[in-house]
């Protein structure tokens, strides 16, 4: 329920017109019981019916995060989603209009940033396409290989990328080169560029 009430980035940038309008979307959930760590949105273009004329729109590039508070002594990630549910439960907000109601007080952060004035962060989304997407081939592994590819209560990230009429999506652990390895880094590159965002947060009912 919490994952599907603010941590769905396709209602970051939601538009009158297309519904969705980010091109890149993130969900980083930790441990077997996928607790909800953060959510990114992606989007190009003016959003939000922004009074801006079509140049000034065609250069735009923005990410939106939602992330649970952190507890005083984190040490990984997945102890955030954790720590939030725990938040929760105790303010005993356990069906989704009282988590709605409930998700601000606790900590959660509803976050923006600008990709343009942000250092590096083009080139960091740019860097996406050099992400190894697909899985190494089944055929004729050896042992070694797939034991080596085995983990045990990992973390994971979804990543999806939408370009018109095709989506492209990995959903899997944090493996080297994988896209999950370059959401993890293009997170960590926007840590010091995130500001509270504009608008209410996609817990808040319009």
């Amino acid at each position: 329920m919490v994952i599907a009430v603010a941590f769905d980035p396709t209602t970051y940038f939601p538009s009158i017109h297309a519904g969705d309008r980010s091109v890149v979307r993130i969900v980083y959930t930790g441990d077997d019981y996928g607790w909800p760590v953060y959510a990114i949105a992606v989007a190009e273009g003016c959003v939000d019916q922004e009074d801006r004329n079509s140049d000034a729109c065609a250069t735009r590039l923005r990410a939106r995060m939602v992330r649970s508070p952190a507890p005083a002594d984190i040490q990984r990630p997945r102890q955030r989603g954790l720590h939030l549910l725990g938040l929760l439960v105790e303010t005993g907000a356990t069906d989704p209009a009282s988590i709605r109601a409930t998700l601000s007080d606790v900590g959660t952060e509803w976050l923006e940033a600008d990709l343009r004035t942000c250092p590096g962060a083009v080139d960091a989304l740019r860097r996406l396409t050099e992400a190894g997407w697909p899985p190494p081939p089944l055929i004729d592994q050896t042992v070694e290989a797939y034991v080596s590819g085995l983990v045990m209560h990992a973390d994971f990230v979804r990543v999806e990328v939408q370009h018109f009429a095709r989506r492209t999506t990995y959903h899997g652990w944090i493996a080297d080169g994988s896209p999950a390895a370059w959401a993890v880094a293009f997170a960590g590159g926007l840590e010091p560029c995130w500001r509270p965002a504009s608008g209410p947060a996609p817990w808040i009912p319009a």
